[in-house]
């Protein structure tokens, strides 16, 4: 009943005939982006103007198709990435769409959550289409997952996460591998936890288990949000920034008991109070800040706006009290975000921002968590 009260709410703020066009705009957009890697597998192109593809924009777009009950194009993604897998199970960070990558020329870059999401994605469609054509593929990527797990001492417990990479990478000032990133295990946690479960193999839910003592580890009980991660060689947890996927997405995909256990509606209203912001003409929310100063940049990004969004949305569906952001409901901050679809029908990455690592082009990214959130569907669950 919630949810056709929040599809009503959707369709009184857009309109029936524009939210069906909506709809179909932000798929079809979807489907322009494919490029053919081989004759039975595809990639997506991740930007307009860039040559790769994204291995997590990969997995969003497998997780759409396959909500969309398009069994074609998500299997040929998927087949693409099979054909990709390394021989240890794991996969680079991106891929040319000619299937090359530079990686790891460039840097050893198999981060563990974009591979986690490519988990996600792959038994998502085993899932949805009942089919076991890439259940070998998934346990490959588990088992690799599995290798990287390590043992990190916090808050005077042992507890096991995977960490960020298997190497570091020299351009940047830290070192992946010696980090355990909350949004990773977050990641690998739905994907051990799914698979276990409808596999009825219970050595990957204990694994899922294990991560999960790790992720729990890193709420803060005395401000009532999550941590982003911790340093595996010193144990020290992260409180030097604070990240908006660090609350919505653990908000997804948490089970209802620990949501409730945790007080995580909290965790929420924090992002709308350090993350909401207007820029260009739009409300939405930044993606990250340091957690005793202004951020550098103030801008809107559509990716983790949409997160957000998805995740009031859940906790709506399950409080009788709503939760707003600054007098804005879930639904006027998707009216919001609507505002960023460009004219090729993809959802622009972020309004204008002087940070790199954010464009204004179109994206998959943008795209496929729009899709999500105005259709309700949570992708981290079956």
């Amino acid at each position: 009943m919630m949810g056709q009260s929040l599809f009503i709410a959707i369709l009184f703020t857009m309109g029936l005939s524009t939210w069906a066009q909506t709809n179909t705009t932000l798929v079809s957009n979807l489907k322009s982006r494919i490029y053919s890697l081989n004759s039975h597998g595809s990639l997506i192109k991740s930007f307009p103007q860039h040559s790769q593809s994204y291995i997590y924009d990969q997995a969003l777009a497998i997780i759409t198709f396959t909500k969309e009950k398009n069994q074609v194009e998500a299997r040929r993604l998927l087949r693409a990435l099979s054909d990709l897998q390394n021989p240890d199970g794991s996969l680079y960070f991106s891929y040319y769409l000619d299937g090359k990558s530079p990686y790891p020329s460039e840097g050893d870059k198999r981060f563990a959550g974009a591979i986690a999401w490519v988990a996600l994605a792959a038994v998502t469609y085993q899932h949805q289409f009942h089919s076991n054509e890439f259940k070998s593929f998934n346990i490959r990527i588990l088992d690799y997952l599995a290798s990287e797990i390590r043992e990190v001492e916090l808050g005077f417990h042992k507890v096991h996460a995977i960490r960020f990479a298997p190497a570091d990478i020299k351009s940047t000032p830290w070192e992946e591998n010696e980090v355990a990133a909350l949004e990773h295990n977050l990641d690998a946690y739905a994907a051990f936890s799914h698979f276990g479960k409808i596999n009825n193999d219970h050595s990957y839910e204990k694994i899922s288990v294990r991560l999960k003592k790790f992720i729990i580890a890193l709420w803060d009980s005395s401000r009532n949000h999550f941590w982003s991660g911790a340093n595996l060689k010193t144990s020290v947890i992260n409180k030097q920034e604070l990240y908006l996927d660090n609350q919505t997405w653990s908000l997804l995909a948490l089970d209802e008991k620990t949501l409730q256990e945790l007080n995580a509606k909290e965790a929420l209203s924090l992002n709308c109070d350090k993350f909401l912001v207007e820029h260009d003409g739009i409300k939405g929310f930044m993606d990250t800040k340091p957690t005793n100063r202004k951020s550098q940049y103030k801008f809107v990004w559509s990716e983790g706006s949409a997160g957000q969004i998805l995740a009031m949305m859940k906790i709506n569906s399950s409080s009788a009290e709503t939760l707003k952001c600054q007098n804005q409901s879930p639904e006027d901050l998707l009216t919001e975000i609507k505002k960023m679809i460009k004219d090729d029908g993809g959802v622009a990455y972020a309004t204008s921002s002087e940070n790199p690592d954010f464009t204004t082009l179109s994206s998959v990214a943008g795209t496929t968590w729009f899709y999500f959130a105005a259709n309700r569907i949570n992708p981290f669950k079956l």
